[in-house]
């Protein structure tokens, strides 16, 4: 009787050992199953990103700004568009090859720096035929060429105006014939005879304007210093 008893609670422990072991095996695979599926989740989301193409983003663009037109100077009041001002390098440039024409006696040296519509500044004529032919009769008549190596000016004595510049109390009247963006220039000769024989005037007075890049003669004149 005692050994059937043995017999039975050994049989009891088996019992609830086995069932503990079911648990547990349960309890485990339930856990884990709730993991497994948001892995699987992720994963299926991050793939679907993958496939999708990405929108671009989207641009709004502005209207652009109405310029006000370019001026040398301003006050510090309101928008301005400030130009570029002319190089004094290309002022100094461009009078040194036309006193050069005069030098080498060219005319086709000289008419390659002014604009196809240049013209005298002062005389009863103004056309560019008149201009062509004064520079002409000049060259006939006065020895240039004797001028040749001569400094006739002097880069520091150079002076020039912006339109909008001129026709204050300190600076020269605005020629009439003068444009905005254009450029007035007066330079004072150094040499200006030979041999006792006058062939320039004291100063040379010039309109200069853009043309392609570059600056060209628009306006030309001479001047009796004062």
């Amino acid at each position: 009787m005692f050994h059937d008893a043995g017999a039975c609670s050994s049989s009891l422990v088996r019992s609830a050992f086995v069932l503990g072991l079911a648990a547990s095996g349960f309890i485990a695979c339930a856990g884990r199953a709730p993991i497994e599926a948001a892995a699987s989740a992720q994963s299926s989301g991050a793939a679907g990103a993958r496939q999708r193409p990405r929108a671009p983003d989207g641009v709004v663009l502005d209207p652009l700004p109405l310029s006000p037109p370019p001026v040398a100077r301003g006050s510090a009041r309101g928008v301005l568009a400030l130009r570029e001002p002319t190089g004094e390098d290309a002022v100094v440039e461009l009078l040194q090859s036309f006193l050069e024409g005069w030098q080498h006696e060219s005319l086709d040296a000289l008419m390659a720096l002014v604009a196809p519509d240049a013209g005298l500044l002062e005389g009863a004529d103004h056309g560019h035929a008149a201009l062509v032919d004064s520079w002409r009769q000049r060259l006939r008549a006065h020895d240039y060429g004797r001028l040749d190596g001569a400094d006739l000016v002097r880069p520091e004595r150079i002076e020039r105006w912006e339109w909008d510049e001129l026709g204050m109390s300190q600076t020269p009247a605005r020629p009439a014939s003068m444009r905005p963006g254009d450029v007035f220039v007066r330079a004072p000769l150094e040499v200006t005879r030979v041999g006792g024989e006058r062939v320039f005037g004291d100063v040379v007075v010039m309109i200069l304007k853009r043309q392609n890049g570059h600056l060209r003669i628009a306006a030309y004149g001479e001047n009796d210093a004062r």
